[in-house]
């Protein structure tokens, strides 16, 4: 069975204060809301720097944060709080994944580390993904599985997307409208906490749904879902 290693690492942590910070573009959603944690003084600093200058301004400022000491020990604690709450449904998201998309997990091993932010990136190349310090229990095991869903899918469908005529927005439009699948019956049993997906989306997660519901086979829902992005967005 596939395991899950749950880590903080400052300089993943860095890492996405500035990826949010640099990237505008979040489908919708109000970017100044999702930088709401960054001091105004050190987003300016971000803003004008390049992302690894950027990066290192970040690590520096959550190094000296009077506290880092406290702050630490509450995300040791989430972390073994969220450990013992996944191993509880682990196996049921495994198998409903397997059973939903048509394919063997694709990882034996994935990493989750925290983040201080309020977003939750992740990294497809390197496998692993992030959860948040300011989201509930309920919450951060709908974030894993939404992220292992994103991971499962492009792992599979990748190329298929590209060969079919989706470029790489295209496919990530796809990939985040695929997760409203999580709140289907099929992960009743694991997930709490709905999966509301971004505003950009809602109108394609929603036809997705119904799909799904017709007919509950994803290779048929991914063609249609590639045929309805090519014709709107043509």
């Amino acid at each position: 069975m596939p395991q899950i290693k749950f880590k903080y690492d400052i300089g993943k942590d860095a890492w996405s204060w500035v990826l949010i910070a640099k990237d505008k573009n979040l489908w919708g959603l109000d970017w100044k809301d999702e930088v709401g944690h960054i001091p105004k003084n050190l987003l300016s600093q971000v803003l004008k720097a390049s992302f690894t200058d950027a990066e290192e301004i970040i690590r520096e400022y959550l190094q000296s944060d009077r506290k880092c000491k406290y702050k630490d020990l509450i995300i040791k604690e989430e972390m073994r709080s969220l450990e013992i709450a996944w191993k509880m449904v682990e196996q049921q998201y495994w198998q409903a994944l397997e059973k939903m998309t048509g394919k063997p997990i694709f990882s034996e091993e994935f990493n989750c580390f925290w983040t201080t932010g309020y977003m939750c990136p992740y990294n497809e190349k390197e496998n692993w993904f992030m959860v948040s310090l300011w989201r509930s229990l309920p919450d951060s095991i709908t974030t894993i599985c939404h992220e292992i869903m994103h991971l499962q899918f492009l792992h599979y469908y990748r190329n298929y997307l590209k060969k079919n005529g989706l470029n790489m927005k295209q496919s990530d439009n796809l990939k985040e409208a695929l997760t409203i699948l999580l709140n289907e019956p099929e992960f009743d049993a694991v997930i709490l906490s709905e999966d509301r997906g971004y505003p950009k989306h809602q109108e394609l997660r929603n036809k997705l749904r119904q799909s799904w519901r017709e007919n509950r086979n994803f290779q048929r829902l991914v063609k249609e879902a590639i045929l309805e992005i090519k014709t709107n967005e043509s």
